[in-house]
């Protein structure tokens, strides 16, 4: 099968398909088109034995076949694709078949002829583009920052349909720089499949005039910041029980991450990168929930970075802080700085008078002072969880996020007893009426 650009920025050129190719922005793809109407990744066709299919990958302006929009479909010679502001003719060979087997994409109709019957399709079954565009009212705004902001926001459906969800938005000035939308774009693939009671759920990638959006789960309920924060005021320490039992959580949360595998059974090494406090969560029902993979690091989406420093400077591991080859041990040196913060009041390697550099030195050396010195009477089995997480070495730490989870719960629930979700919802209840 051939493609013969028509109109467009390749007019004049001629592509060979034989297999599955990729059209779109990004220079990822087999045909790369530099048209601002075009998604980065926009569609997929595919070519075999004289056959050919397209399928619109979830790009913004969508896809056209003779000028009809479609999610999918079944191509014959002669037939137009339109991507963006691009045209382009399909040439099949003279003796391609009519018909196709039934694992092909659904067919639309053409102009001049009757449709492709798929024989396995019962007519009672749907096929093809049944739904419209997504609808979103935001109601105010959650937080703000130089690059974008969250705001709370409705979802509209049939029938009166509401749904509360997050938008989360990058400005237009940032949306025009690829490195930035990559990283925009790269969390929400990442997190699109992420499904765990201790991450916070992706929705949809959307784009609105200039810019991006990610609609995701709306969580009612605070930070750990805000958590943080308020015990400072109140000069209260959080139980320790509790704060072990909010870091477990996260574990949880890591475990799944790390562990995810694409379709063909493939480790993603997927490393979040930046675990902290801004970006941990805590319902009002007490489940606390991971978020804002925005820096994660995976090979499939991300581009290489080593020579940057990126994440949170405050709760960087060491390796992070030097830009080597980070892996999910990172992570968990990032988390027991939460930890220790959570049980001690203190951070550990908190940035004075704005001098990074001076904090990336005190990461890479990693001198962690005895958490005992903050808060006497912490048990000593919590002290040497604690002090595992924050070795220097990766070799020296727990190796998974699974262990470090086992390890905590058996610090909560040897006794026969321990706090839950409700507890810590009840406790956070307590808090905030003080």
């Amino acid at each position: 099968m051939k493609l013969v650009f028509v109109s467009g920025s390749e007019t004049g050129r001629r592509y060979d398909v034989d297999g599955e190719i990729t059209i779109g922005r990004d220079n990822s793809n087999d045909i790369v088109l530099k048209d601002p109407s075009v998604s980065l990744v926009h569609c997929l066709v595919f070519s075999e034995e004289g056959k050919g299919f397209v399928k619109d990958l979830g790009s913004t302006n969508g896809i056209r076949i003779n000028g009809e929009r479609v999610i999918s479909a079944n191509v014959r010679d002669g037939d137009s694709l339109t991507v963006g502001k691009n045209t382009i003719r399909f040439e099949l060979p003279s003796k391609a078949l009519d018909t196709v087997g039934a694992s092909a994409l659904p067919t639309i109709k053409d102009r001049d002829e009757e449709p492709i019957e798929i024989s396995e399709t019962k007519p009672e079954e749907l096929s093809g583009n049944i739904f419209g565009s997504v609808t979103y009212y935001l109601k105010r705004k959650i937080a703000s920052g130089g690059m974008g902001a969250i705001y709370e926001a409705e979802q509209f459906g049939a029938e009166g349909f509401i749904k509360t969800v997050a938008i989360k938005t990058i400005l237009p000035s940032f949306a025009k720089k690829d490195s930035f939308v990559s990283s925009f774009v790269g969390e929400a693939k990442l997190v699109a499949n992420l499904v765990h009671q201790n991450i916070v759920q992706i929705h949809h990638l959307g784009r609105h005039d200039d810019g991006y959006f990610i609609a995701m789960e709306y969580i009612d309920g605070i930070n750990l910041t805000d958590f943080l924060v308020k015990h400072r005021r109140l000069r209260e320490d959080i139980p320790e029980d509790i704060a072990t039992f909010i870091i477990s959580r996260i574990c949880r949360g890591l475990e799944y991450a790390h562990g995810k595998k694409d379709r063909e059974d493939n480790s993603l090494g997927l490393v979040h990168r930046d675990v902290s406090p801004n970006n941990i969560m805590i319902t009002t029902e007490g489940e606390v929930k991971l978020t804002d993979f925005g820096v994660a690091k995976a090979a499939q989406f991300m581009e290489d970075d080593s020579d940057y420093l990126v994440g949170s400077v405050e709760y960087m591991s060491p390796e992070q802080a030097e830009c080597l080859q980070v892996d999910l041990r990172s992570d968990l040196f990032s988390l027991g700085l939460v930890y220790y913060e959570l049980l001690t009041g203190i951070r550990v390697f908190q940035c004075r008078d704005n001098d990074i550099d001076e904090t990336v030195e005190r990461v890479i050396r990693a001198e962690i002072p005895d958490p005992t010195d903050y808060r006497s009477g912490l048990s000593e089995s919590v002290k040497e969880i604690l002090m595992k997480c924050l070795s220097r070495s990766p070799e020296d730490r727990f190796q998974s996020a699974g262990e470090l989870g086992h390890a905590l719960e058996r610090e909560m629930y040897s006794k026969g007893y321990g706090p839950t979700i409700v507890s810590l919802a009840q406790y956070i209840k307590h808090v905030w009426e003080h």
